[in-house]
Order: C-alpha cells, then structure tokens, then sequence
C-alpha cells in the first residue's frame, strides 16, 4: 500500500524517496484533577515526521528547544540501522535543529543519522 503525499514533502536519500511534515503537538493535560488558571501554558511541541515510500522507515524527531541537551526520536518502522528494535532513540544537538521550520537539506541528514550515517554537523 502506498502513502498518501497530498500536504506532505519530497526528499531523496541515495535512490529512495522519503516523505515529511511537520505537525505541531499541544502538551497533554492530566487526565483526573483540577488545572488552575494560574498554570502557564506550555509550548506546544513540534514534531518532524519522515516515512519511506516504502513504509520501511517511519520516525517522529521531537524538535528541541533551545537549552535541550539532547532531542529525542520515536521509531515506528522495521528499518533502523542505527539501533535495530530501538522504539526511542536520543539524538545529538545539530546547528540546524533550532530552525522553526526544517529544510529538506536538514531531512537528508536526519535520514543518514538514521541509517548509520556519523554526524551531521
């Protein structure tokens, strides 16, 4: 079965086409209890996803924020090389991961990073 790529972006990697988007994620509130007026709202969190058209590779990068260590990366597909049967893997900090909105350039390297490739600068 195909993916759909209405609203979504192209990119390749080395003879594969991927496809992207990013969605943004409001902070879950608590299921039981009160939340008070005085809780400040949280940053909503913004969330790059990458699917291979052949549905091998599908993660979900948490966009950091300024003054996080690290990023963290969710895996749903079969394929990741870099640690096979994670679910969740800790990325490094790049330079390019504090742009409000990723390019395709910055797509590619997060798709190295996952095959196995080393950093990305």
């Amino acid at each position: 079965m195909s993916v759909s790529t209405k609203g979504l972006r192209k990119v390749n990697y080395k003879g594969q086409q991927y496809l992207w988007y990013v969605s943004e994620e409001k902070p879950r509130l608590p299921e039981m209890g009160f939340v008070g007026a005085a809780v400040p709202p949280e940053p909503v969190e913004r969330v790059l996803h990458v699917i291979s058209s052949n549905k091998k590779l599908i993660v979900h990068y948490h966009l950091p924020q300024a003054g996080d260590e690290v990023a963290y990366l969710r895996v749903e597909g079969p394929l990741f090389p870099r640690q096979p049967a994670a679910k969740e893997a800790a990325v490094p900090r790049w330079r390019h991961d504090l742009n409000r909105y990723p390019t395709a350039d910055f797509v590619r390297r997060l798709i190295h990073w996952c095959m196995g490739g080393e950093g990305t600068g």
